[in-house]
């Protein structure tokens, strides 16, 4: 971890500038007896998880700092994240081979080290993610369980919603697998207690932001655009598309020139703009079967595939650039593939109390 700060390739500092300056506000918030409001457009959660850090070096007003204490406590929680997976390694009774080689993966490509160096979410996602897996190998390893895993199996449920709120209809859909388990009444109860936490985050957060959401529904009615355009004219061109540095494609440009197209409409006869955006992109699905088969299979290696775009956009030469990206790419396929065998032989030997939930999950991701 200490290495990869002198790497030539992290992401950038404040990559999730939202949640940089939310935690700030929250902790203005606070100290200002619980008023004010709070910029929140993704996890909500995720404020919290830096509120800590952030708060013990608050003082100092500091972007250096709070951007080192939160760097800091994200690895810390990484570290919990690969503790928990070995600990859930070692009630599978995962061999010393396996786990050696699972080690070596993780560090020929440590993308866990990689998103901790940013104040983003991802180091609390993969805590979230690793703390679901362990209690609930151990839940369904176990003779007799205890009320504190179906607790804690809930409550890292709670934190990922809280750091991608995008996970609930998979967190509903497991949710349901458990309750029809044959666990007991009151296994059910504690853990259904946990997950309601949900529900009384949500209030909490629609009272802190006073956007009304329109911060969230921006970002939505922009997604759902750019899911038509991404793809479309330049179907190989992976490149993140982020605007105003030179690298624009053709589609990123059709979706932005669309884009003002839509809200001039909506503004000029006062349309609701989701509903209006949402109702074009279904027509527009409608009307091009055939472009958007080819856009989501492509979207499914896009999404698997690695791109640097630092990298990419530098005047390194080819040679660097697809081999670094080649190599990394390599790392992760075989990681992508190794998945996908353990799922086939989850299936083959009818062991759903895994399967079923994996296969949830890689859904709901």
């Amino acid at each position: 971890m200490f290495g990869f700060l002198f790497l030539p390739f992290k992401p950038k500092p404040f990559g999730d500038g939202q949640f940089h300056a939310g935690t700030q506000q929250l902790i203005e918030y606070i100290l200002h007896g619980f008023n004010g409001s709070i910029s929140i457009d993704k996890g909500f959660l995720t404020l919290f998880c830096y509120l800590i850090p952030y708060s013990v070096v608050y003082s100092f007003h500091s972007d250096k700092l709070f951007f080192l204490s939160g760097v800091i406590f994200s690895c810390i929680f990484i570290c919990l994240s690969v503790h928990y997976l070995f600990k859930a390694f070692d009630i599978l009774k995962f061999s010393r081979k396996a786990k050696f080689f699972t080690l070596v993966l993780l560090c020929l490509f440590p993308v866990h080290i990689y998103y901790a160096m940013g104040i983003i979410g991802e180091a609390f996602g993969f805590f979230a993610v690793s703390a679901f897996v362990y209690f609930w190998i151990k839940i369904t390893n176990s003779k007799t369980n205890s009320l504190s895993d179906f607790m804690f199996l809930g409550l890292s449920l709670v934190l990922l919603y809280g750091i991608k709120p995008t996970m609930i209809p998979f967190i509903i859909a497991f949710t349901a697998f458990l309750l029809l388990r044959k666990f007991d009444v009151r296994d059910k109860l504690i853990y259904i207690a946990a997950v309601a936490v949900i529900p009384l985050l949500i209030a909490i957060e629609s009272k802190l932001d006073d956007s009304d959401f329109e911060f969230k529904n921006t970002v939505f009615r922009n997604q759902i655009l750019w899911s038509r355009f991404e793809l479309r004219d330049e179907p190989f061109n992976w490149l993140p598309q982020h605007g105003h540095d030179g690298f624009e494609s053709n589609d990123y440009l059709n979706n932005l020139k669309k884009r003002r197209e839509l809200d001039s409409i909506c503004e000029a006869n006062h349309y609701d703009k989701t509903k209006y955006y949402i109702n074009w992109v279904k027509d527009d699905i409608t009307s091009n079967p055939g472009l958007t088969l080819r856009q989501y299979s492509l979207k499914f290696f896009q999404a698997q595939s690695f791109i640097i775009s630092p990298l990419m956009k530098s005047n390194k030469s080819n040679v660097v650039k697809f081999g670094i990206h080649g190599y990394i790419n390599l790392i992760n396929y075989i990681l992508i593939i190794v998945g996908l065998l353990a799922m086939v032989k989850l299936f083959r030997a009818k062991n759903y109390k895994l399967f079923v939930p994996f296969l949830f999950f890689g859904v709901g991701v």
